[in-house]
């Protein structure tokens, strides 16, 4: 008895001390984050309301990277659109509408319309957007028999923040030899992570992507970033509910560069993430449902480096 109880001391004291060592690793994240960081009294928030039927829509900001509606239902959505803003100036935004998976061509079920919005601070009120810039996909596009239809919007932003002095400085990745295969090894290296469920290791490889989000949205006070923290994503989430977890291998991908080879992605050949896990969930009543879905990873090389880090 004396055993048994000693064993569920030392058991609770070491649970105790793991708890502990992680909350404190959470605490340094954190701070790390906030580090990267700035406070603004001039705050412009940009978005873009996306809708969408009948296909598959990607936006992307030329000299950044780009945001993915691959759902082959229906959306209706607003992107915050400061993310994929790097610094202030003239910028295109492109704009790609897609086929949905098993259809080789633009169909006439093909609608989309994206309307991008400027606020002059991030708690301006919804009716005070001014709108800057609209897209709508054209009618009797099914004719041309269209593998995608393409288009630019060109918007002037204002934003106080600056991330292209970082990306200029850093490594043309199209230089760099043997690249395809380093980016596939830092691929399978975060799908190990997730395979793991290592929450500490997982936000220390996406800190700095943590940080340009916190940043760029201006949700950069301490709680704002520790409350950022709270939901666990689902590719690392422990939750016993989560049972039979599944990620696709990183293969059969397409590589894509932005940012004038500066940034690199993998993606599936149906435009979805490459780092992607299905598996299947718990309700509180007992039930069962499929769930799947992935992270967008974008790699970059800092300047004076030879390793990949995400962008």
């Amino acid at each position: 008895m004396k055993r048994l109880i000693s064993l569920f001391l030392i058991s609770s004291f070491l649970f105790s001390c793991g708890q502990e060592n992680q909350e404190k690793q959470m605490e340094e994240i954190i701070q790390q984050e906030l580090a990267l960081t700035q406070n603004y009294t001039h705050r412009p928030a940009f978005g873009a309301q996306v809708t969408k039927n009948g296909c598959k829509l990607i936006i992307e900001v030329e000299g950044a990277q780009d945001y993915r509606f691959i759902d082959n239902n229906g959306q209706s959505t607003m992107l915050p659109l400061n993310v994929l803003l790097f610094n202030a100036g003239k910028k295109n935004v492109i704009i790609k509408v897609y086929p949905r998976d098993g259809e080789d061509y633009l169909s006439k079920y093909a609608n989309a319309s994206v309307t991008i919005y400027r606020a002059a601070d991030k708690n301006t009120s919804l009716k005070d957007y001014q709108q800057i810039a609209e897209f709508n996909l054209p009618q009797g596009l099914e004719e041309q028999k269209l593998p995608y239809y393409e288009a630019k919007l060109m918007i002037d932003v204002d934003v106080p923040f600056t991330y292209d002095q970082e990306l200029a400085a850093s490594v043309n990745l199209k230089n760099v030899p043997n690249i395809e295969q380093k980016i596939v090894e830092k691929y399978n290296q975060i799908r190990t992570i997730c395979i793991n469920r290592d929450e500490i290791v997982y936000h220390r490889e996406f800190l700095h992507s943590s940080g340009i989000v916190s940043n760029t949205t201006y949700e950069n006070t301490y709680e704002e970033i520790k409350n950022s923290y709270k939901m666990k994503p689902m590719l690392i989430d422990s939750d016993s509910r989560i049972t039979n977890h599944e990620f696709l291998p990183i293969e059969n991908y397409t590589i894509q560069y932005y940012a004038n080879g500066k940034i690199v992605a993998l993606w599936q050949k149906n435009l979805s993430p490459m780092l992607y896990m299905k598996a299947r969930v718990k309700n509180d009543e007992g039930e069962e449902r499929n769930i799947e879905g992935g992270r967008p990873i974008f790699l970059y090389m800092p300047q004076g480096s030879n390793e990949l880090k995400v962008w």
